[in-house]
């Protein structure tokens, strides 16, 4: 039996063995160990996405879910799990829009996109990588893997919808900063490991797109397709004394050629930031905690480690 075929029927046993026989608040998706190494500080993941399912118009631009994204729901040769890739400010993006809209159900495109781990639509079944991934019924299946923000859909460049998502009447902001990272704080989580994969388990999360202020607490790392760096977060306008929202400084991630990475590769220790972002699993200290590597066990005994994919630098 080749290594995949038995990863799968050995993790399929374990869970079928340790899994109550009732829906369950609390879902596991399981990696490989080698995507986790590969891509665990990377900002991007390159791909060939089949497009299944999609919006026939861009989300409207308000409050609450109105964010303005395109969902394509689809599956692709490199991630292997349930997933959506979403188009940001998809008014900004209409020659691209124009061109999925002429696309057959079922065709293949080249795609990279935000490499985007998270718990917001994981639906009840546990989800394994590398396992046949039905075709979507619809354009938001049951997913926890996301390529979130699109960063390029064939040969259409979409980094310039990495900007505030507005319209001529609206602009959205997501969260407030306050609310949203005490969820992420107290994200609940299990990392656990066998000779060829780590499972996570975590539920249902709340709070998608968040505005805050980060404030850098080291320089900027570019990571080949984009920087990484540590900050601080804060309540936009903060004062100076203000106290972070986090326990610790978060990872930052940008994708290289965005306007939000043009502006803080030019940053360093001490300078700050009005963003929006969202979270995903930040797939580095899940490495080290499975790994059991000395200084990353703080979510050993549950927590899901997170960090924030910024999406736009936003006004005052």
């Amino acid at each position: 039996m080749q290594p995949l075929k038995r990863f799968q029927s050995f993790l399929l046993l374990a869970l079928l063995i340790t899994s109550p026989l009732v829906v369950r608040a609390d879902i596991t998706v399981a990696l490989t160990k080698g995507f986790v190494k590969k891509f665990k500080d990377k900002a991007t993941v390159p791909t060939t996405f089949q497009v299944d399912k999609h919006h026939n118009k861009p989300n409207p631009i308000g409050g609450g879910s109105d964010d303005g994204d395109v969902h394509i729901a689809g599956r692709d040769s490199v991630v292997k799990l349930p997933m959506v890739a979403e188009i940001i400010n998809g008014k900004r993006e209409s020659d691209t829009f124009d061109f999925l809209m002429g696309m057959s159900a079922g065709q293949s495109i080249p795609l990279v996109g935000v490499c985007r781990l998270w718990f917001e639509h994981p639906g009840n079944e546990d989800q394994i990588m590398g396992q046949t991934v039905p075709v979507p019924g619809n354009t938001n299946p049951d997913h926890i893997f996301e390529f979130h923000p699109v960063a390029k859909f064939g040969n259409f460049d979409c980094l310039d919808s990495f900007l505030p998502i507005a319209d001529q009447s609206n602009e959205f902001r997501g969260h407030p900063a306050d609310k949203a990272f005490a969820s992420y704080e107290q994200r609940p989580g299990t990392i656990t490991q066998s000779n060829t994969a780590i499972m996570i388990m975590s539920n249902k999360a709340g709070f998608n797109y968040t505005d805050f202020e980060m404030r850098l607490t080291g320089n900027p790392k570019d990571v080949g397709d984009g920087f990484i760096v540590l900050a601080d977060v804060f309540m936009p306008g903060a004062a100076a004394n203000a106290d972070p929202l986090t326990q610790e400084p978060r990872r930052m991630i940008f994708v290289k050629g965005s306007k939000p990475a043009d502006k803080v590769a030019t940053m360093s220790k001490g300078g700050k930031l009005h963003v929006l972002g969202i979270p995903r699993v930040n797939l580095n200290e899940v490495f080290a905690v499975a790994n059991g590597l000395q200084g990353h066990d703080e979510y050993s005994e549950g927590g899901l480690p997170y960090e924030m994919i910024i999406v736009a630098l936003l006004k005052d």
